[in-house]
């Protein structure tokens, strides 16, 4: 129990320090956190909208879309680069060092909650419609999403270490998944070939799923929650094995930093 106290202080102290540092020099500091995703909003809704015909719930589709494929390619990157980033600590003091990959990704986690209010803001204007099932299954969407991102994250943190120019590999990457997933089309457009491609890509559920449930969830089905029950299994498996796989590889990591 004074195990896991310690390990939570140590996650508590590593996220406020990080998160702090983040935006100290920053003149519009916290701003920064929305503005990003809107300012990409903004261009992908008017380009968009102009070049194809699109309805009332666009606008919420895409902004929903935006800020969840947001998290994702921060919650990579910061896991990314924590080891890296805490090296100096990480080589003096003894502790879990998965606490360090964490606390990077919790920085993520709490930017995308404060999207996500202002999503609430601009669905207060528009047509919402969910209820409980449809926030559960919005949830569960979710923390499949995050498990994914710590899986990842443990272990591209250990290969950065490592391979310094994975993170230009990890930056083209992002791009590729970015338009792989439906953020900004539906899979309904796409030909049948390419909607089988775009379906391997697991950002495409989680984004059907958490659309569904905040916008449409007069539409939820049994199989609906069988594909985000078959998806957080999946999701709490790739965690378990990023975990073992950078438990395995730390040991070594002094060779490297």
């Amino acid at each position: 129990m004074n195990r896991h106290g310690n390990n939570i202080d140590l996650w508590k102290e590593f996220f406020v320090t990080d998160f702090k540092l983040r935006y100290k020099h920053s003149t519009l500091g916290l701003l920064w956190v929305i503005f990003k995703p809107l300012a990409l909003f903004t261009v992908l809704y008017f380009v968009w909208s102009s070049l194809f015909k699109t309805g009332p719930e666009f606008a919420l589709y895409l902004l929903l879309g935006v800020i969840t494929i947001n998290f994702f390619n921060e919650g990579i990157n910061f896991g990314l680069q924590a080891l890296f980033n805490k090296a100096h600590i990480i080589m003096k003091i003894n502790f879990p060092r998965e606490v360090v990959v964490f606390s990077s990704v919790s920085i993520a986690v709490i930017n995308f909650i404060i999207n996500l209010g202002i999503f609430t803001v601009f669905a207060a204007f528009g047509s919402l419609h969910t209820n409980f099932e449809g926030l559960l299954l919005a949830f569960v969407s979710l923390l499949s999403l995050l498990l994914i991102i710590l899986g990842i994250s443990l272990f591209l943190s250990i290969q950065a270490v490592k391979f310094h120019d994975i993170r230009h590999l990890v930056e083209l990457l992002l791009q590729l998944v970015f338009w792989s997933s439906p953020v900004i089309y539906q899979l309904e457009v796409l030909p049948e070939t390419m909607r089988n491609l775009v379906l391997l890509n697991p950002l495409t559920h989680v984004l059907s799923l958490l659309r569904t449930g905040i916008l449409n969830a007069s539409h939820i089905t049994p199989e609906m929650w069988e594909k985000a029950i078959i998806l957080l299994f999946a999701s709490l498996l790739l965690t378990f094995i990023g975990h073992l796989f950078f438990n395995n590889k730390i040991r070594k990591i002094a060779e490297y930093i």
